[in-house]
C-alpha cells in the first residue's frame, strides 16, 4: 500500500497514515497471519519426583480410551485402558497410581470435560492438588502428556503382540531405558533399577555382593555369622537324620542314614540305611553318627550265669571240662537276612574262672 502510494501521491506523515488504516481495518485483522512464535518458556525445575504430573488422553485408539500419566521429574509413564472418558473414570485410575507413589502436588491437564468437571475439581482440593490447565487448543503447554501419548501410538502400532501385552512391554522397556540425564525413570523415582529381559545379559550385582560376603565370612571366620555352623558333612558321611512321618507329625526321631548330595551350604540330600528312601534335610534334623562296621556285630555269647556254671557246664556244647577254653562255633550258612554279616577281626578266648570252693 506504501509503495502503490508512492507511485502517485504524497502527503506530510503519509506512512504513518496508511499504518493507522491498516490498523483500524476489520477485514485485514480476521484475515491476517499468526504472529510468530515466542521463546519456549519452561516450567520450573523441580527438586524431587513425583511432585507435578501432566495428564491426558488417548479417544478412541486401537478400539479403546487410555488415560496417560507421566511424571515431569523422572518421565516415569503410567498408562491404564479407561472404560470412560467421565469425570469419575480418571479418578479410580489416578487412586491405583496414588497408591503406589502418594499423592503429587501439582496436576497438569487439559480442558476436556472430564478434568474440568466438578466433581474432578473437588477430589483435587480434598487431596491438596493443585490443578493447572492451559489454554484451550494449546497442546504446548501439556507438552509432556502429548509427548508420551505420541510415543506410546507409535509403540504400540509396532508390535505384533495384543494391545495388553504390547502396554505391559512399551512400559517395561520405557521405565527401564536412561533419558537425557543418563539415569532411567524407575532410578529417579524409585532409586534403582528395574530388571529387565536385558538385565539377564549381565551378572546380578546382588549375587556377586552375596558371593563375595560369604567368602569374606568364610574366610576370616567370623563368629556372628558361623556361630550356629559347628559342623559340616560330606557326601558319604554317615549321620541321623530326623523322620518325621505319619505318625511322627509333632516329634521326629532320629533314623541313621548316609549323606549323598549336597544341596547348599545348610541342605543336603541323605538316604536312609534300612529303607533306601531319599529325603532332604537342612543341617539343623542331622546329627554326626560315630558308628562303625563293628558296632553292627552281635558279639560274644553272655556269660553263664555263677550260680548254675557247674550244673550247665557237663551239658552245654560250647564250654569244656575246666569252662577255660571255648570250643569252636559250628559252620554258619551263607550270610542273609537272618544272619547277618560277622566281623573278620581275631578275638581272644575269654578268660572264664571257676567259683572258688
Amino acid at each position: 500500500m506504501k509503495q502503490l502510494a508512492r507511485t502517485a501521491v504524497y502527503w506530510p506523515n503519509i506512512d504513518e497514515d496508511i499504518e493507522a488504516t491498516c490498523r483500524h481495518c476489520i477485514p485485514c485483522g480476521e484475515h491476517q497471519n499468526r504472529p510468530a512464535k515466542p521463546a519456549i518458556h519452561p516450567w520450573m525445575l523441580l527438586e524431587k519426583p513425583w511432585s507435578r504430573l501432566h495428564l491426558d488422553h488417548a479417544i478412541n485408539f486401537i478400539g479403546t480410551n487410555w488415560l496417560l500419566l507421566t511424571d515431569s521429574y523422572s518421565k516415569y509413564p503410567c498408562i491404564h485402558p479407561a472404560q470412560s472418558v467421565s469425570a469419575q473414570a480418571p479418578i479410580d485410575l489416578l487412586e491405583q497410581d496414588f497408591a503406589h507413589f502418594g499423592y503429587p502436588h501439582t496436576l497438569v491437564t487439559d480442558n476436556t470435560s472430564a478434568f474440568m468437571s466438578v466433581e474432578f475439581q473437588t477430589w483435587c482440593k480434598e487431596r491438596g492438588i493443585v490443578h493447572l490447565t492451559g489454554a484451550p487448543y494449546h497442546p504446548a503447554t501439556n507438552v509432556a502428556a502429548e509427548r508420551l501419548v505420541q510415543t506410546f501410538k507409535q509403540a504400540l502400532k509396532k508390535s505384533s503382540l495384543s494391545p495388553r501385552k504390547a502396554l505391559q512391554e512399551f512400559l517395561m522397556q520405557f521405565r527401564r531405558t536412561p533419558n537425557s540425564s543418563g539415569y532411567s525413570p524407575s532410578e529417579l523415582l524409585n532409586l534403582h533399577q528395574i530388571r529387565t529381559k536385558t538385565d539377564t545379559l549381565l551378572p546380578s550385582p546382588a549375587h556377586e555382593a552375596q558371593g563375595k560376603q560369604a567368602r569374606e565370612a568364610t574366610k576370616s571366620q567370623r563368629k556372628e555369622i558361623i556361630s550356629k555352623v559347628v559342623r559340616s558333612y560330606n557326601v558319604g558321611d554317615p549321620v541321623y537324620a530326623l523322620y518325621f512321618g505319619p505318625k511322627r507329625d509333632k516329634e521326629g526321631r532320629w533314623v541313621p542314614a548316609i549323606i549323598i548330595k549336597r544341596k547348599g551350604s545348610r541342605s543336603f540330600n541323605v538316604r536312609v540305611q534300612r529303607k533306601g528312601s531319599t529325603w532332604r534335610r537342612h543341617l539343623e534334623q542331622l546329627q554326626p553318627c560315630h558308628a562303625s562296621v563293628e558296632d553292627d556285630d552281635p558279639g560274644d555269647l553272655p556269660a553263664i550265669r555263677m550260680t548254675s556254671m557247674s550244673t550247665e557246664r557237663a551239658t552245654s556244647p560250647l564250654v569244656t571240662a575246666d569252662a577255660s577254653v571255648e570250643l569252636p562255633r559250628p559252620a554258619t550258612p551263607e550270610y542273609g537276612p537272618n544272619n547277618p554279616q560277622r566281623s573278620k577281626r581275631i578275638r581272644k578266648p575269654r578268660e572264664r574262672f571257676s567259683p572258688s570252693l
